[in-house]
């Protein structure tokens, strides 16, 4: 084999720490961001922070609210499908399970000796996931399907709809996008972390993994029945209806009751072992206002601003030491990228929350059935900026508007299709399938598939199930169980 010399020129992208130190600061929410730079002023001389007494705008926008009072987007994705799946879990987890054919009480002694779990849901799987040898990409798609759990570990979104956000970052790093069989694999392989039911969509598929997790201790009639009734006759075993039981499934009574029993003894809420953050502070970063003109626009909140500055003696004697080198030298540059990195921080915050304060104008003068349908890729192309630095913008930012404290992403949302080619924003529809309901005929409530008609003839085309989506995001209740209330 012939060597040779030659050269080659070649591009490579490298993240210098300034950069690097520019992103961090940018994803941190304004919480976070206190805590960094009190970190960064105990480590560094050349930093300082101005003391200087609270505005009094600081004191009234600091909030402590809880995680279900957020008006977010992600919030009503998480929320519960349906007061119905509220109403069936209370009606068993109020009774103390007794011992039968199947099922044991050690996970209910073990709850109750144990108490709270000290640590998260997130992290009790994300614990797990750090075991597992898996490649790059399904590791990143399975902690995504894990920061998309609510509260009590169920997935309520569909996996398409999941993907879609992180469907071009997915194709840049690996060439090809996530496939239907990668994104299953994903959703399986969480549903078999423990707690076992944790990443079910839904009660009856939460309940049978715990189901099948314990199958080898059914007797076969059992299980089998047991199966039959959380998949199909959910509803009866939330009334104690046995003989509706044995009529629905076919089994015996005595089979049916100890199939009741076996249920009954399973954790319809897998995630509420764990600890729960019930509050977070809220410093908004930017506030929304009126123009004399009738115009809403944006302005920073001083109160979320730190009073970050150089420390002047310090500076002042490396200053006017020409000689000056060595640790605090490098100190010194380090606090001018802090500070200027700071400074960068707060202008694309107000760029990115002014452009979607102009997009969505209705909004804040009609409220959010007026919301406009909006994606990072819309404004990202306002603003001059990448996809991904918006979407660290609006996470774990908020705005302070007349009508209460949103997280930015709250005005990004999916939308649908309307009658001439157009598109509505999701929240709108929300709004007003809720408004709909509130003043049907509790006689004759609205089923989906009406208020899908309705949609219709108002030039919106959505589907019975989208209705049926965006009904259980709301916590509404179907038609039929509106009705006998």
């Amino acid at each position: 084999m012939k060597q040779s010399l030659g050269l080659k020129t070649s591009q490579q992208l490298a993240l210098t720490p300034q950069l690097q130190q520019a992103i961090k600061l940018l994803q941190m929410s304004t919480v976070e961001l206190k805590e960094e730079l009190e970190q960064a002023v105990s480590d560094n001389p050349l930093l300082e922070m101005e003391e200087s007494p609270d505005s009094g705008l600081g004191k009234e926008s600091k909030e402590t609210v809880s995680d279900e009072s957020l008006p977010t987007e992600t919030s009503d994705q998480k929320s519960s499908s349906g007061q119905l799946e509220d109403t069936r879990i209370n009606e068993w987890s109020s009774i103390k399970p007794n011992k039968g054919k199947i099922g044991t009480d050690e996970q209910n002694e073990s709850r109750d000796t144990l108490g709270e779990s000290p640590i998260s849901l997130t992290q009790h799987l994300q614990g797990q996931l750090s075991l597992m040898t898996l490649s790059n990409k399904e590791r990143a798609w399975v902690e995504i399907l894990i920061r998309e759990l609510d509260s009590d570990g169920y997935l309520r979104e569909e996996l398409k709809e999941l993907e879609r956000p992180f469907a071009k970052a997915f194709e840049e790093a690996y060439s090809e996008r996530l496939s239907n069989d990668e994104l299953s694999i994903g959703l399986k392989l969480l549903q078999s972390f423990d707690p076992v039911g944790v990443g079910a969509r839904n009660l009856s598929e939460c309940l049978k993994l715990q189901l099948l997790a314990k199958k080898n201790g059914y007797e076969t009639e059992v299980y089998t029945a047991a199966v039959c009734i959380v998949e199909n006759h959910l509803n009866l075993l939330a009334q104690h209806n046995i003989s509706g039981l044995v009529k629905a499934t076919g089994f015996s009574k005595d089979i049916v009751h100890a199939a009741e029993i076996g249920i009954r003894q399973l954790n319809p809420k897998p995630g509420s072992f764990f600890k729960e953050d019930v509050s977070i502070t809220v410093i908004p970063d930017t506030v929304a206002f009126r123009k004399e003109d009738g115009r809403w626009s944006v302005k920073l909140n001083e109160a979320a601003m730190p009073k970050l500055k150089l420390h002047q003696d310090y500076a002042t004697v490396l200053k006017n030491d020409s000689g000056a080198k060595g640790a605090l030298g490098q100190q010194l540059q380090e606090a001018r990228w802090m500070l200027k990195n700071i400074q960068q921080r707060f202008e694309t915050i107000l760029k990115v929350s002014q452009t979607i304060v102009e997009v969505q104008q209705d909004f804040f003068d009609d409220g959010p059935r007026a919301m406009r349908p909006l994606v990072l890729r819309d404004i990202a192309i306002r603003c001059d900026l990448h996809e991904s630095t918006v979407s660290r913008v609006t996470n774990q930012k908020y705005i302070l508007t007349p009508m209460g404290c949103f997280e930015l992403k709250y005005f990004f949302g999916s939308h649908v299709t309307t009658e001439d080619g157009g598109v509505a924003s999701g929240t709108a529809i929300k709004e007003q399938i809720k408004e709909w309901i509130q003043k049907e005929n509790p006689e004759k409530p609205f089923s989906d598939q009406s208020l899908s008609d309705r949609f219709g003839d108002g030039g919106v085309v959505i589907a019975r199930r989208t209705v049926a989506k965006y009904r259980e995001a709301l916590k509404i209740p179907s038609a039929s169980i509106r009705k006998r209330r």
